[in-house]
């Protein structure tokens, strides 16, 4: 049962247990009772699954049912039917919509529901409609027995299949880092912002753009995850352009839904509120900061509200900086151990617990080789940061600089950028202004690129300077009379080109530049070589 994208990523991690046996063919259908079931059909065929129609599924004769989430009309379902969460457990208070038998209307229940424990997601005219209540915990269990006994004798506690994951990953968080493009000294700071009205996104907006302008972007990356149901409901341009800032800020929008999981074992930080991804964090050992913590959302005797009332807020009008490294600096593996245990009671044996109850209920018998735990995939996405930069250069002894580099969407901020400051612009998405007010240009790799400094130096009068890469793999840097070739790994060539920037305005030229130099930046040292260049600068086209 496809409800959404979300539910939907939970069902592959656990029919991946199934998929591979050849006595079994697997369909999916949505049962379109989720307001975020906008994506799942192209989610479903992008993964290259087999969809049949809602009134199909509930008139076939099958062997088994699966579902990660409750709505609908399940209760029409011929087959056994076995629920799995599709997240950290049960936490969240959500309120069943039901239609009235003589209105067309929504209606709500007056008390306050949690979401897979309750009796209106459970129930249908007094029945219990799973053949079997899956749960990552006993304790759930005994809420259970709380709110809905009657569904206590449906449960089994099968552990949580994803935790198991990330737990088996964690020998690759190095691997993942560098597959990321992280430098040894660089901190991963992953944003996690849940759906609804108390989520980050729906209370602090620009959290994400705010603190990426106050981190330098050379000892910091910062990776945004989703919620699937933001981009379910907004739509996936709508949000792409909701988020444009931050992206030209640094930020990388995770794009898959399921590349949480890897940015999640990698980092060094996670921002949050009350969704499953900063729990899933805390009880891997991995310091976290909450931006807000609406307890008013999760039931009080819950995992989510313990965790909610234990760690540290963040203070976005105070130093975010000074915040995250204090937290990093004094966060121990072990401070979240009591709450960690709540995640589930069966690790590392959700695969196993659920592969043999799927297949007694389609009683086939169970294949002899052990269940194995699948390692997280390496990212295909790389964590590049801005492309236009703020840039502060301090400049030292023997022809040596100490440069400090922040998103040009600091601009928009209220902070103080200091008198050494210049603004250094990239090709990839420049706002106008930017341009307007660019020190150093910043191009990208293609031919005649002496020819792409004088042109575009010609149609920037006030800019200094202009520095792009040349197809052999140096670069070129140039103002409106001399071209120098530098020799560097990057991105000391850029750093170059704001050192450039920051001696002319000491008077000095681009020929009095030529040698080696050193750049500090961040934790990483870079030595640059310039040389003239084999050719006086063309001059500009029309």
């Amino acid at each position: 049962m496809a409800h959404n994208t979300t539910a939907t990523t939970r069902l592959f991690d656990t029919l991946g247990i199934l998929a591979r046996d050849p006595r079994i063919r697997i369909y999916f259908t949505r049962p379109q009772s989720s307001p975020f079931d906008t994506d799942t059909r192209e989610f479903l065929a992008t993964h290259g699954a087999t969809e049949i129609e809602w009134q199909d599924a509930v008139a076939l004769d099958f062997d088994m049912t699966i579902s990660a989430s409750y709505g609908g009309e399940l209760h029409r379902l011929q087959a056994p039917l076995i629920v799995i969460p599709h997240g950290m457990g049960y936490n969240k208070y959500q309120n069943k919509e039901q239609r009235t038998k003589n209105k067309e209307q929504r209606t709500k229940n007056k008390e306050q529901s949690v979401f897979g424990l309750s009796p209106d997601w459970l129930l249908h005219d007094g029945k219990v409609v799973p053949s079997v209540i899956v749960l990552s915990h006993t304790e759930q269990r005994e809420r259970l027995r709380r709110s809905c006994p009657q569904a206590v004798s449906r449960t089994l506690i099968a552990g949580d299949i994803c935790y198991d994951r990330l737990r088996a990953s964690r020998p690759f968080r190095p691997s993942y880092r560098r597959a990321y493009g992280l430098r040894t000294a660089q901190r991963l700071i992953v944003i996690s912002t849940t759906w609804g009205p108390d989520s980050i996104l729906g209370t602090i907006s620009d959290l994400p753009r705010k603190l990426a302008a106050e981190l330098p972007v050379d000892e910091y990356r910062i990776a945004l995850a989703l919620h699937p149901n933001i981009r379910s409901f907004h739509s996936r341009w709508q949000v792409s352009e909701y988020l444009s800032d931050s992206a030209r800020a640094g930020v990388e929008v995770l794009d898959d839904v399921q590349d949480w999981r890897t940015a999640v074992v990698a980092a060094d930080l996670i921002v949050g509120d009350h969704g499953s991804i900063p729990f899933y964090g805390a009880a891997l050992g991995i310091p976290l900061l909450l931006a807000t913590a609406p307890v008013q959302s999760v039931a009080p005797d819950s995992p989510s509200a313990q965790l909610l009332g234990t760690a540290p807020r963040l203070d976005i009008d105070a130093d975010i900086r000074q915040q995250i490294e204090r937290t990093i600096s004094e966060h121990r593996p072990d401070h979240y151990t009591d709450i960690a245990r709540l995640t589930t009671s069966a690790p590392d044996e959700g695969a196993a617990l659920l592969r043999t109850v799927m297949y007694r209920t389609l009683n086939l018998p169970e294949p002899a080789e052990a269940v194995d735990i699948t390692v997280l995939p390496l990212p295909a996405q790389t964590l590049d940061g801005p492309d236009s930069h703020l840039v502060r250069v301090r400049l030292g002894a023997d022809r040596s600089a100490d440069i400090t580099r922040f998103p040009a969407e600091r601009l928009h901020a209220s902070l103080d950028n200091g008198p050494e400051t210049h603004l250094s612009v990239g090709m990839r998405e420049p706002l106008r202004h930017w341009l307007d007010r660019a020190d150093v240009v910043i191009g990208t790799s293609g031919p005649d690129t002496d020819q792409w400094i004088s042109d575009t130096l010609s149609r920037l009068p006030g800019c200094a300077l202009a520095a792009a890469p040349t197809p052999s793999g140096d670069w070129l840097l140039g103002d409106r009379a001399t071209v120098l070739r530098l020799t560097a790994r990057m991105p000391a060539p850029r750093l170059f080109a704001s050192l450039a920037y920051r001696l002319l305005c000491e008077h000095s030229g681009l020929v009095e530049l030529v040698g080696e130099w050193t750049i500090r930046c961040g934790a990483d040292m870079f030595t640059v070589t310039a040389a003239p260049a084999d050719h006086s600068i063309p001059a500009p086209r029309p």
